[in-house]
């Protein structure tokens, strides 16, 4: 995804919870296009906006992500959740999307080269009451031998 310059600008250092200094860079709203495609369907253009947000109090960042249809502006699909680091520089988010998917991702960031790097942990459904797990994890989370 492409990105434009951040708006609104990101809040002062001053007003930065240190938890959250490490990644503070995501802080505003990016926009940017893609393409999308699946083996059964025709590939499709879309348009994309993240938004970063803080409140000084909490070392949490929260997250809203939407995407329209390039053509006609419709609206495709959105999700919402929290983004929260870790002073070891690990990283948590947990994510909720609009279809009734939430999904737990866990992580490393590396402030210095401004890198994040998930790995999907948990999803689960709410509409068909179904747990999903990754691979190699088992029903307790704990990894299979």
């Amino acid at each position: 995804m492409e990105s434009e310059t951040p708006t609104p600008t990101p809040p002062s250092a001053a007003a930065i919870h240190p938890g959250i200094a490490p990644i503070s860079y995501l802080l505003g709203t990016w926009r940017g296009q893609g393409e999308g495609g699946f083996p059964t369907i025709n590939s499709f253009s879309y348009g994309e906006e993240l938004h970063f947000s803080h409140h000084s109090s909490k070392p949490v960042i929260a997250y809203t992500q939407k995407t329209w249809k390039l053509q006609s502006g419709e609206p495709m699909h959105a999700e919402s959740g929290y983004w929260r680091p870790r002073p070891d520089g690990t990283i948590e988010v947990v994510i909720s999307q609009s279809t009734g998917l939430v999904e737990v991702l866990k992580g490393a960031y590396n402030a210095e080269e401004k890198v994040i790097r998930l790995q999907s942990e948990l999803v689960g459904n709410a509409s068909k009451h179904k747990l999903f797990r990754p691979l190699g994890v088992n029903a307790s989370g704990l990894p299979e031998n």
